[in-house]
């Protein structure tokens, strides 16, 4: 189980790297792609969806917040 504390300031220091590469004029690094977990998946395909757009939204958002 992941530390909702812990990742919240995981991603704090992320934006804050990511401003301070903006503002001295660097390339921001590359990050290293993160994938859905098989607990994740299950919650995504658990949620109720007749739609495959609905679907797609889902793992979109689900991606969207493992990679801010």
């Amino acid at each position: 189980m992941t530390c909702p504390d812990c990742e919240y300031h995981k991603g704090r220091a992320q934006r804050w790297r990511d401003e301070a590469y903006k503002q001295a004029g660097h390339p921001l690094p590359e990050r290293e792609w993160v994938g859905l977990t098989a607990k994740e998946v299950a919650e995504i395909v658990i949620y109720p969806m007749n739609k495959t757009a609905d679907l797609v939204r889902a793992i979109e958002a689900k991606l969207k917040e493992i990679n801010q």
